[in-house]
């Protein structure tokens, strides 16, 4: 036999016994037990996230990456981002959080816990890892079992790209097409067709609220995507503001009911836009209010441009008394109808419908 050939079949060989191997490890992974099984892991992702880090989508990520561990382990998990604070490591401690994640090269584990802890191997390239308490060692082999596994698969390939790959070159000036917007661009397209909006449209006011970052916070208690508040989301039985699928769905169906609503009252299509954007932005009872004054004040109140123009009166106290929610300002909500629009604009020439 001919060298070049007698290598190639030890290759070959090597290369069998390789698959073999690792089919057997699979099954022997796919048959352990699930002692978690029915369980709910609580877990905290204490890592900064949003668009503008170069890091990526970092809480996203990890919040379906606990996912498709929980699924595979037939168990449930509650995922929300950190604080920033040591409470966090307290809780942990106390049994009320289960896992945490943390940027190892970053984040310093209080000294008083360093011994109490163990993390396992690094998810990705940022060296990111999972931290649970030592007693809990028996979740940190089921943790770093499976995510040796995992980490081979194209499911994981796909995770890493759809978190941290696609969006690092995406502008929003025209000349320059883009395949996609943000991660959860299925989530907003199966969406918005329920609304009967653009998707591009949908994706714009969500990232006006949240730079399509899953973590985003504000100091008026509105939470996520789309910056769900807590009456909102009991309204529509959500029981995690952060899952992305949960708050694009809750946000949207406010949007649903403040269409129908400015539909009653005859407005125009580009009009209820606007004044939807509007009242998403400042409530509906303000809007409501800049409406009346509009009346009053002799504009057309169905015509969101003629009423934008007399909104800056409502701060006078003289007029207190007709408005229901009193004086407003409303700056901030004449920006944010016009740069919803506009970046809707720019969407448009960006990606394809």
């Amino acid at each position: 036999m001919r060298p070049i050939y007698k290598y190639a079949l030890i290759l070959a060989v090597i290369t069998l016994l390789f698959f073999l191997a690792a089919e057997r490890e699979m099954q022997n992974y796919e048959k352990h037990v699930f002692y978690l099984e029915g369980d709910t892991l609580e877990c905290v992702v204490n890592i900064e996230g949003g668009m503008y880090l170069k890091r990526g989508h970092t809480v996203g990520f990890h919040f379906d990456l606990l996912k498709k561990f929980s699924k595979q382990e037939r168990c449930y998990t509650n995922v929300r981002p950190g604080s920033g604070d040591t409470t966090i490591w307290r809780a942990l401690m106390a049994d009320s959080i289960d896992v945490i994640v943390i940027d190892s090269k970053k984040e310093v584990i209080p000294e008083e816990y360093q011994g109490e802890v163990i993390s396992s191997i690094s998810l990705n390239n940022n060296e990111d890892v999972w931290v649970v308490k030592k007693s809990n060692y028996r979740l940190m082999q089921s943790l770093n079992y499976w995510m040796g596994h995992f980490v081979q698969t194209k499911d994981y390939g796909h995770l890493i790209n759809n978190y941290y790959k696609k969006y690092r070159t995406i502008t929003t000036s025209y000349g320059r097409q883009a395949s996609l917007l943000s991660p959860y661009d299925h989530i907003i397209k199966k969406y918005a067709d329920k609304i009967d909006w653009d998707w591009r449209l949908l994706a714009a006011l969500i990232y006006q609220e949240s730079k399509f970052s899953i973590d985003a916070k504000s100091s008026r208690g509105a939470h996520g995507l789309m910056q769900i508040k807590s009456s909102t989301a009991k309204q529509f039985k959500v029981d995690n503001v952060y899952d992305p699928e949960q708050n694009i769905m809750a946000g949207s169906m406010l949007l649903k009911r403040l269409q129908k609503m400015y539909s009653k009252d005859g407005i125009d299509s580009m009009n209820r836009v606007k004044f939807v954007l509007a009242s998403y932005n400042a409530g509906e009872g303000r809007i409501e209010d800049c409406r009346t004054f509009a009346q009053y004040k002799g504009v057309d109140h169905n015509n969101w441009n003629e009423v934008k123009t007399v909104i800056p009166l409502m701060r006078k106290n003289e007029i207190v008394e007709l408005l229901k929610f009193g004086s407003f300002k409303g700056v901030e909500t004449i920006r944010f109808v016009e740069q919803v629009l506009d970046r809707y604009e720019e969407y448009k020439g960006l990606v394809k419908k």
